[in-house]
């Protein structure tokens, strides 16, 4: 026998507006006494409603066969502790989509007594979407950590000259890093002898970066803030070579909108890096190279909050916590070509391959109210391998105290690992009473195929370096502030400003 179903509602789209919709469901109801969510299938507002109807119904057939019962009210054999917690869970939603579907045999007797549209809500509190913003996060930082870099190589290709040509002795000579002089021209002596300069040089940088997140079928949407410091040493072997290593500290914090898509919570991550680097570098070429570890601590809340129109069941109302840890390993290399249309104006193109593998760790979340919503999340491995496409101009202009460098800078980056990546999670509550079929394979937004970051910033060297007798060169000070702006990812935007200073000694 056949039977209709329909439903209708309203749901707030991401621009606030309110949109009516209609689910008509034709299904064989003599067969289906044991459920359905599944009659739905294709009705459902996202992808990810979809999934979790799809895993939802899978946990309700198995822990059915085991003995749990549509009308016990608590705890008994065979259907009992954690599992009976996981069992009123998905219950509920089976019960609801009976009552919805009019499921011939079909019990509604624990139904929440909302509508399609509820159905679909409640389905998304339980997803655990949330989870994909690690990755995110991840990727967030261990990219502020390249670009840290990126600034402090080229801070330090710019300033070489001018530390080693700028000095107390001399204060009105200030020579542009792109016009090539030796000391001994610069004060009117033979070309043969090498510039002088300081070969440490130490220095700390600081970033303040913020966005967010539109809502998407996979993953909801949230704002994000976050500040970075680094620093670290560098040591020039001769003028061509130096070496050094960044150190550095980030706190990051993920807010879900609810005014944007359904969900609540946040995730807080503090993280990590320490990453040696090489610079060679001529009049014309420079190529760098470096490899970085990286770690990731995260601190999560996930909100599973739906409200219930039958007196007989409560509402749902609790928080899913949890604290894992990621692990990223980094390497990137850049090679770039510096031409000269004037003597204060250089252009730079230049390339980079940067290869990244995250590991996030297993983790087991606890429902802090115990009403079985709690995930154990699978090891995640995720790679990234991207190459990036640079462009940067630059002009230098002699003041009185010092050589300012204003510089633009724009990067096209593409990714070349392609494959989609899905998080694979179970109700902790019933892990042991469930087989692979009942995990909620979650799926992500997966990697951007392209996009493009464009800078503006500052580099100037306000004091030049001081020669001591005996003790080669010291004293130079260096810094900078830029902006930079990711464009072209499909609903997410960011913005970073940066600053920093160095040393040398």
């Amino acid at each position: 026998m056949f039977s209709f179903a329909f439903s209708w509602g309203y749901r707030v789209n991401k621009k606030n507006n309110y949109r009516y919709v209609g689910a008509v469901a034709l299904v064989l109801s003599a067969n289906t006494a044991n459920a359905n969510l599944l009659a739905f299938q294709g009705l459902y507002a996202s992808a990810l409603e979809e999934q979790a109807a799809i895993s939802n119904q899978q946990v309700y057939d198995e822990l059915k066969a085991q003995g749990c019962t549509d009308t016990q009210g608590s705890a008994q054999t065979g259907c009992d502790g954690g599992t009976f917690r996981v069992w009123s869970g998905v219950r509920e939603l089976v019960h609801t989509a009976n009552e919805l579907n009019n499921t011939v045999g079909g019990s509604t007797l624990y139904s929440l007594d909302s509508d399609f549209e509820g159905l679909g809500f409640a389905l998304r509190w339980t997803a655990g979407e949330e989870f994909s913003t690690q990755e995110s996060l991840s990727d967030g930082f261990v990219n502020g950590q390249l670009s840290g870099l990126s600034t402090r190589i080229t801070a330090l290709r710019r300033g070489v000259k001018s530390f080693s040509l700028t000095s107390n002795y001399y204060p009105d000579i200030f020579l542009s890093t792109d016009v090539e002089f030796s000391m001994n021209e610069s004060i009117g002596g033979g070309a043969s002898a090498d510039p002088v300069f300081s070969p440490w040089g130490g220095f700390l940088n600081a970033t303040y970066t913020w966005g967010d997140q539109d809502a998407s079928d996979y993953e909801d949407a949230f704002d994000f803030t976050g500040s970075s410091y680094s620093g670290g040493v560098d040591y020039r072997l001769n003028p061509t070579w130096v070496i050094g290593a960044v150190m550095g500290y980030s706190e990051q914090d993920i807010a879900f909108d609810a005014n944007k898509s359904i969900v609540e919570g946040t995730v807080d991550m503090a993280a990590y890096s320490l990453m040696p680097f090489v610079l060679y570098q001529t009049d014309s070429i420079f190529v760098s190279f470096s490899m970085g570890y990286q770690q990731a601590e995260f601190t999560t809340e996930r909100y599973i909050r739906y409200p219930s129109f039958n007196p007989n069941v409560a509402n749902t109302d609790t928080i899913a916590t949890s604290d894992n840890d990621a692990h990223i390993s980094t390497v990137s290399s850049s090679i770039g070509y510096s031409f000269k249309p004037s003597p204060a104006v250089s252009i730079e193109p230049y390339v980079s391959i940067n290869y990244q593998h995250t590991s996030i760790d297993e983790y087991t979340e606890q429902d802090i109210k115990n009403q079985g919503f709690a995930f154990t999340v699978e090891k995640q491995n995720i790679e990234s391998l991207e190459s990036v496409w640079g462009f940067r101009a630059q002009s230098i202009v002699n003041v009185g105290w010092g050589v300012l460098v204003p510089y633009i800078d724009a990067q096209h980056y593409t990714e070349h690992i392609t494959d989609d990546h899905k998080i694979d999670a179970v109700y902790a509550d019933a892990n042991d009473s469930l087989s692979n079929a009942s995990q909620f394979s979650l799926a992500t937004n997966g990697a951007e195929l392209s996009y493009e970051t464009y800078g503006v910033g500052l580099s100037a060297v306000i004091r030049g370096t001081t020669y001591t007798t005996g003790s080669g060169a010291a004293g130079g000070i260096q810094v900078y502030l830029s902006y930079s702006t990711i464009r072209n990812i499909k609903d997410y935007t960011q913005q970073v400003i940066a600053g920093g200073a160095r040393y040398e000694f």
